[in-house]
């Protein structure tokens, strides 16, 4: 029969990898007679050599391997297999003493593995391709299935330990996993134990787990410092069992014992009453712990695999001697090192004698591989002949020969044997992998019927169906139209409970336990919908702090909360093509709300915990830890692409229930201190339907509907977000939900959102994302209690001590050399990591037949990693013959970009209906509204393209209210207000940042980089003397006084004041060389780029004086106009002023305007500042300035008036704090312009002054009335 050949070669062939000195003689007898004992085996040094990680097996043990196979009743009897005493002991690759010839063994075998794993992924490859292997596939399932029915299998014992004394010497670690028992038994209905039942429809299996453990030790025992055999002793004797834990062992997880009950039906094809597949896993308790000693050692290893993995090439030049007395070999084995690794390979590679004999080997490996593949039985000579080439070639050179070795063979018609698949069913691809071959040589014939190639020649017809009835398996009838609700795999997981532990010692409280309760997952699958499901729910969820006085703060907890129902805390739920069709994939998301406590003394023991010691090193990991992530959201972007692309409708529900953050004053919570809440808000996520639209139809809808119809769009809403403070005696459970209450700071927030997404994303006119929200009301009430009380409780938290910043390495500084005029530069040999494997494994077989593909005439070989003409990968080289007909090809394949669209990216819109801010005083215990501000219709819109940014900010109106006073119509002051403007918005702000490389950078965006635009509409400004006044005084006061700081010493001021200067003298050099070389370069260009222009606009501000009776003045200011125009080489600023009036108020006044201009406009302002105009030989051209001033002021008419005047000076007087706060601001301006002035004295700037003012006109009345 098939199958005793079938074990033979799995065995041999994995074992044989794995295990020294394996009689596959021996094996084959013990084969025949019934089963296979074998008894311990040695493991093979090498065994790791495939996880690409510098370790190495110093001792491996297996103590019995037993597999029974009753081949007189195969079809109902039970094959056991048995597992026993399995001990590894891991080092890293640097403390086994370097051997050069089993170093060269272990490389050539874990090549040949490579090789045979990338034949192996392109004949998966091929047979993908193939469309008839679906019989195949049903079989293969069928005699799995009571492969699986007929399986009975024991795994105990296993230990498996790694143990290092390189990372630390002083501290050396030890860690592993140790396993007791693992078992697969045959059940009855009941889940008994049980002989199997020939008759039974369903088969059930339990599955059993003992003590599973893991471990982490610091300051270890080193088995490895042992003999192999006592080594192996102590691995055995230190398996953990359930309750008992080796003595000195530092667990990570605590033994873990679990249950699974697995029930199949094997003939779930015509039988839909049961799963195919249904399996229950139960899990009662799970306890991992780490402490701060376990945290810094594993930092330790991670960092020193980088640097093992970075020494392995250097290993066989290292001396095995000490450092102390021996400088001269260490010193011989760096320079060689160096020399023989990194300098000669590279030197020698480029030679062309190199070249010429690296061409011939190819050439010569391609033969001989061509011949092997095309003959069934190749000569010994010429496969040794192959294996001796194979050592002098990388693994991309050898997959590139033999791919263009079997395209060869295919254009000359020859039939093509591929490594690892013969005629005969006489090598094995895997457990299951002989199955897969079965088939792969088709006749005629096999055109209509697919055969099982082997089972014709090995097996007899009556052999055959009796082996087709067992498994239950018929070429006939296989029924591929199964119900679209029948479930034909169901995994469901249950977890008891599980807790995780941070500790500083193993001897020493918990600084953090995290603790999960009744923890459930469900996995279903529907292969007639093709569809699967996954389900999760949590009950309990817990996180419990360092303890204070034997009491653990409780810091997240779910029982707290009062709920009205009694739902799990989370439920998720995740399905692809539903049941009732109402979308392509389903996502509903429902959690219970939580309280979260801020504990000081657990946040700045936990920042303790995770802070990383000095001497711990890792950036060349963080540098790896970042490509992967790099890697992983380029793979995620293209996975986002594609779910975009296929236009996937997603039934999308989320429903999370407002959780609170509690930080309490002190930071520790006991429920009588001080305390501010932030209430999270109730979030709400769905997706909008379509139901209930009107249908669109291209001739009647128009391209707008069409266009807002193709997005889908989801709803997010975001009700309740408060902020609240409360002193001890305030009831905040309650007050959390009123709408308002004495303890709000932020009254509860409501916030709608809709995101969209365009199904069309090459469209210039849909944004491909569009975010549009909306806030009815943000009402924020602050009162001066509640400022002091919040600042006082921020202020009492202890923090974590922070570290003083370390002073950067000198080897961690990147000196870039500056070029030197007279020194040409050459081509530098730059050094460039090679791929990686995993790099290699991924891209190798694709690259290979996209090259292939080519002409089979150009010679292809792939050898350095860089060339030291240029810093490029040097891929082929062709013979000079077809040095044209290879330009030509790249001609044609290079395709000529299309000009880029200007794509819109994504669209924001938000717009805040009210803003209202209130500042309170708090008197006789209730809050007394002082200043009332309040905003209507502040909006903002956001969008992104491709080569500009646009942004546009709004408001419309503004009113701040002082509710203590009332005017003479007895109504509310108002200080600022736009009563009087209802047209415009009184604030546009428009930005626009363009990209340099746009085409349209010149015509639409006028050369400028940044534009801003302000336009400031209508605004009224009343000055009531009592309320400035009182305002003043309350803000003054709302803040406590800060402490001053203490004034470090001058003398290092001093210092590094003039270290600044010299640093920015230097700059300003540096600077100034490369403009003037920039200038040089940019004439004859296409006009001077625009870094930045702002325009700002002010159309009326109005200024309304009041004293404690009557109105004094009114003081208008019209077209104000400001301009800010920056670039490379000058800097221009103008403002001009339309027109300025102040009105005498008395109604008996004689003279109403008391200033007036008799001109045009006020004045007219323009200075350009130029960069470096006057430097070098420029300085001898007088026409040549650094600042060019021009000043044009009109014609002021002014009419003094005795009284009017002075009765502004008495408004004035009446702020004594902001007069002696101007005159400081005056005082340190006038000594700032005293600095600028020797500054530009020193510096010799030329100035140009054009100064113009027109003769004011002054009227002196005998009388104001």
């Amino acid at each position: 029969m098939v199958f005793e050949s079938v074990v033979v070669d799995v065995l041999n062939r994995f074992l044989g990898d794995y295990v020294v000195n394996l009689d596959s003689s021996q094996l084959s007898l013990g084969i025949w007679g019934g089963d296979a004992i074998l008894k311990n085996l040695e493991i093979k040094e090498n065994a790791l050599s495939q996880l690409d990680i510098p370790f190495k097996v110093r001792a491996g043990h297996i103590g019995r391997l037993e597999l029974k196979i009753p081949w007189k009743n195969l079809y109902t009897q039970s094959v056991e297999a048995t597992l026993d005493e399995v001990y590894l002991l891991i080092v890293p690759t640097a403390s086994i003493k370097y051997d050069a010839e089993k170093e060269e063994r272990q490389l050539q075998e874990a090549r040949q593995r490579e090789l045979q794993r990338i034949e192996e992924t392109k004949q998966r490859a091929a047979e993908q391709e193939n469309p008839q292997l679906q019989k195949q596939d049903t079989f293969v399932e069928k005699l799995v299935t009571q492969v699986i029915k007929n399986l009975q299998v024991k795994i105990s014992n296993i230990h498996i330990r790694y143990e290092d004394d390189i990372t630390n010497p002083s501290s050396p670690i030890s860690f592993g996993v140790s396993l007791q028992n693992l078992s697969l038994q045959t059940a009855d209905a009941n889940w008994h134990p049980c002989l199997l039942e020939e008759k039974a429809k369903l088969f059930f299996k339990l599955v059993r787990l003992d003590s599973l453990f893991a471990y982490w030790n610091t300051n270890s025992e080193l088995y490895s410092n042992h003999a192999p055999d006592q080594a192996l002793r102590c691995l055995r004797h230190n398996v953990a069992v359930e309750g008992s834990i080796p003595q000195d062992y530092q667990y990570v997880f605590r033994p873990i014992s679990a249950r699974a009950k697995l029930r199949m039906n094997p003939r779930s094809d015509v039988d839909l009453s049961a799963p195919k597949v249904d399996l229950m896993v139960n899990l009662p308790n799970v306890s991992v712990e780490l402490s701060r000693p376990q945290y810094v050692s594993i930092l330790e290893l991670l960092g020193s695999v980088d640097m093992m993995s970075r020494n392995l090439p250097y290993r066989k030049y290292r001396p095995d001697l000490p450092l102390h007395n021996n400088a001269f070999l260490w010193w011989r084995y760096v320079i060689a090192g160096i020399l023989e690794v990194n300098v000669k390979p590279r030197l020698h590679m480029w030679s062309w004698q190199h070249i010429r004999r690296h061409r011939q080997t190819v050439k010569r490996y391609r033969g001989l591989y061509k011949h092997k593949i095309t003959n069934k039985k190749p000569m010994e000579s010429m496969l040794r002949e192959l294996e001796e080439t194979e050592k002098t070639l990388d693994i991309f050179n050898i997959t590139l020969a033999r791919q263009q070795a079997e395209m060869e063979a295919m254009r000359a018609g020859l039939p093509v044997i591929r490594p690892g698949q013969k005629a005969e069913v006489e090598e094995s691809q895997g457990w299951f992998g002989w199955m897969w071959s079965w088939g792969s040589e088709t006749s005629p014939k096999s055109k209509e019927t697919v055969k099982t190639g082997g089972f014709d020649d090995l097996m007899t017809p009556a052999e055959k169906d009796k082996l087709y009835k067992a498994i239950g398996y018929s070429e006939i009838a296989v029924n591929h139209n199964l119900p679209k609700n029948f479930v034909d795999m169901k995994v469901s997981f249950q977890l008891v409970s599980m807790s995780v532990s941070l500790k500083e010692s193993s001897d020493k409280p918990e600084i953090l336990k995290l603790a999960v309760m009744d923890l459930s997952a469900m996995l279903t699958q529907r292969p007639g919908a093709q569809a699967f499901g996954v389900s999760a729910q949590l009950s309990s969820f817990e996180v419990t702090g360092l303890p204070r006085n034997h009491v653990a703060p409780i810091l997240l907890s779910s029982r707290r909360v009062a709920v009205e129902n009694h739902n799990p805390l989370l439920t998720l739920m995740f399905e692809t093509n539903p049941l009732d069709g109402s979308a392509d994939q389903k996502l509903h998301a429902d959690a219970q709300p939580l309280e979260i406590i801020y504990d000081a003394m657990t946040v700045n023991s936990l920042s303790t915990f995770f802070l990383l010691p000095d001497d711990v090193q890792l950036d060349e990991l963080t540098n790896a830890t970042l490509m992967k992530l790099e890697q992983f959201k380029d793979r995620t972007a293209t996975g986002l692409m594609y779910v975009i692309e296929t236009q996937k409708v997603l039934d999308l529900r989320v429903n999370l229930m407002a959780s609170y953050v509690i930080v309490p004053q002190g930071g520790f919570y006991s429920g009588k201190e001080n305390l501010i809440l932030l209430d999270l808000g109730h979030l709400k996520m769905s997706s909008k339907t379509r139901k209930g639209l009107p249908h669109l139809s291209v001739g009647s809808s128009t391209l707008e509907d069409i266009m807002s119809r193709a997005y889908d769009s989801f709803d997010i809403q975001l009700s309740n977000l408060q902020f609240l403070y409360s002193k001890a005696d305030g009831d905040w459970r309650a007050a959390r939900k009123l709408k308002r209450s004495a303890l709000h700071v932020l009254e509860p927030v409501d916030l709608r959102v809709e995101l969209s997404r365009a199904m069309v994303v090459t469209d210039s006119r849909m944004p491909k994302f569009k975010i549009s929200g909306e806030l009815p009301l943000l009402s924020l009430r602050i009162s001066d209690d509640k400022v002091r009380g919040v600042l006082a409780l921020v202020d009492s938290i202890p923090l974590p001590e922070s570290r003083p910043t370390p002073t950067p390495k000198p080897s961690a500084i990147q000196l870039t050399p500056k070029p030197s005029k007279h020194i040409m530069t050459t081509p530098q040999v730059n050094p460039r990591k090679g791929p990686s494997l995993a790099e290699m494994r991924s891209s190798m077989f694709y690259d290979a037949i996209s090259i292939t593909s080519m002409s089979s005439e150009e010679e292809l070989f792939f050898d350095a990693p860089s060339s030291p003409v240029k810093d490029q990968p040097f891929l082929f080289e062709v013979p000079p013959s077809s040095l044209s007909r290879s330009a030509s090809l790249r001609q044609r394949t290079m395709a000529t970009p299309e000009p880029q669209k200007n794509m819109t990216d994504f669209l924001i819109l938000f717009m805040i209906q009210k803003l209202s801010i209130q500042l309170c005083r708090v008197s006789d215990g209730e809050e007394v509204t002082v200043l009332h501000l309040s905003i209507e219709g502040l909006g903002a819109e956001l969008k992104k393209r491709t080569f500009d940014i646009r942004a546009e900010t709004f408001l419309r109106e503004i009113c701040l209210a002082c509710p203590e006073y009332t005017d003479a119509e007895d109504k509310p002051v108002h200080l600022i207000t736009t009563l009087d403007n209802t047209e415009d918005d009184l604030l546009i702000l428009e930005y626009t940042k363009a990209d340099k490389t746009s085409p349209e950078f010149k015509t639409v965006y006028n050369n400028t980089e940044q534009l801003v635009k302000v336009n400031f509409s209508s605004l009224d400004v009343h000055l009531y003397t009592e309320a400035l006044v009182n305002t003043m005084n309350f803000l003054s006061n709302l803040l406590p006084p800060s402490s001053p700081e203490p004034a470090p010493p001058p003398a290092d001021d001093e210092q590094g004041e003039g270290d600044e200067e010299e640093e920015k003298e230097q700059e300003k050099k540096e600077g100034s060389a490369v403009v003037k070389a920039v200038s040089k370069r940019s004439k004859g260009g296409n006009g001077e780029v625009v870094n930045m222009h702002i325009r700002a606009d002010l159309s009326s501000l109005k200024l309304f004086i009041r004293g404690e009776k009557a109105r004094i003045a009114e003081i208008h200011i019209e077209g104000l106009v400001s301009e800010v125009v920056m670039k490379k080489k000058a800097m221009e600023v103008q403002a001009n002023l339309k027109n300025i009036i102040i009105l005498d108020c008395d109604k008996e006044a004689l003279y109403q305007k008391a200033v007036s201009i008799a001109d045009k406009e006020v004045f007219a302002f323009r200075m350009v500042n130029y960069t470096d105009a006057t430097q070098g030989d420029a300085y001898k051209d007088m026409s040549c300035v650094d600042t060019d001033i021009s000043l044009t002021v009109g014609c002021i008419q002014l009419i003094f008036l005795y009284k009017f005047f002075s009765s502004i000076l008495t408004f004035v007087d009446n702020f004594q704090t902001a007069k002696a706060a101007l005159a400081e601001v005056t005082a340190q301006a006038a000594e700032k312009a005293a600095v600028g002035v020797r500054e530009l004295a020193e510096r010799s700037s030329r100035i140009s002054l054009a100064v113009r003012i027109n003769a004011p006109v002054l009227f002196l009345p005998q009388s104001s009335s």
